[in-house]
């Protein structure tokens, strides 16, 4: 197992854990904080341990990609963190881009693992 396989089964979990939260957040309830920490803790988790071999041995560019939707995603994630803090609830396009730039980079990051990286 390679260090992009465990960096994709973190952020998988990272993942699914986001899209309850978002199944909350389209449903009106609250998100609690702590989940909210909970998947960002997890998040930066996954998108540290992809970066190390990222940045340390040749992966194919697919995984690069994956890494840098996964760059925007976490600058989504500061974005709908800032509107927490605050007490309010971010804007939905915003909560939406988050989400589709995570699953965009895991999909990458799958391909990636599949060809061999």
């Amino acid at each position: 197992m390679s260090a992009i396989d465990v960096a994709l089964g973190i952020l998988l979990a990272a993942v699914v854990f986001g899209a309850a939260l978002l199944a909350r957040h389209l449903k009106a309830r609250p998100v609690r904080a702590g989940w909210g920490y909970g998947h960002a803790g997890l998040a930066v988790l996954g998108v540290l341990a992809l970066g190390w071999p990222v940045f340390t041995t040749p992966t194919p560019l697919v995984v690069n990609a994956a890494l840098l939707m996964f760059a925007f995603a976490v600058l989504g994630g500061v974005f709908v963190l800032l509107f927490r803090l605050q007490g309010e609830r971010p804007p939905l396009f915003m909560v939406a881009l988050h989400a589709v730039f995570a699953a965009v980079g895991v999909v990458l990051l799958g391909l990636g693992v599949l060809a061999g990286g």
